[in-house]
């Protein structure tokens, strides 16, 4: 629920900052004139629109970072993908992804990602550590480790560490 609540209260005071900006430049305009208005209401796109630094992607790429754990070529050729909801909100959820394959009638993992999915105004997920591992009967058991940053109009306020932890059972 606090996270439908930090949603709407981002939304809403991104909505008075635009009518602020609406009034200003309105007011800039009329005092020195229609070139230094045009200056400003760029210098305004410029700082909303700050490039955003998505650290849950690979650099220099759109693609989701990975932790690799083994190379496919050491396992069977049939590979196998299973996705587990790692928090669920009412508006979002954080996902861990998890490729794995088979080695002796063992499951070992290949890879895995995590990703926030829905509407997510105001919170960035950045996941630092996924660890993967086999267990004796078969399993797969998880840890991921990652940073929840709480923003308000881009500027992070707060800085939340979440951890899960679990035991996957694969197909």
């Amino acid at each position: 629920m606090i996270h439908l609540l930090w949603v709407l209260f981002n939304t809403g005071l991104f909505l008075f900052f635009i009518i602020i900006c609406f009034k200003a430049t309105k007011l800039v305009r009329e005092k020195m004139g229609g070139f230094t208005a045009i200056v400003f209401v760029l210098g305004l796109l410029s700082f909303v629109s700050n490039s955003d630094t998505n650290t849950n992607k690979e650099p220099n790429s759109n693609k989701i970072k990975t932790w690799n754990f083994n190379t496919d070529d050491d396992l069977t050729r049939k590979t196998y993908s299973q996705t587990i909801d790692l928090e669920k909100t009412l508006i979002s959820k954080n996902t861990l992804g998890i490729t794995y394959g088979k080695k002796d009638q063992a499951n070992l993992p290949i890879s895995a990602y995590s990703i926030t999915s829905g509407f997510t105004s105001g919170r960035s997920w950045s996941p630092l550590t996924i660890i993967v591992n086999p267990t004796k009967d078969n399993r797969l058991s998880y840890f991921v480790s990652g940073v929840l940053e709480w923003k308000l109009l881009g500027a992070t306020l707060y800085t939340q560490t979440n951890n899960y932890k679990g035991v996957l059972m694969p197909k």
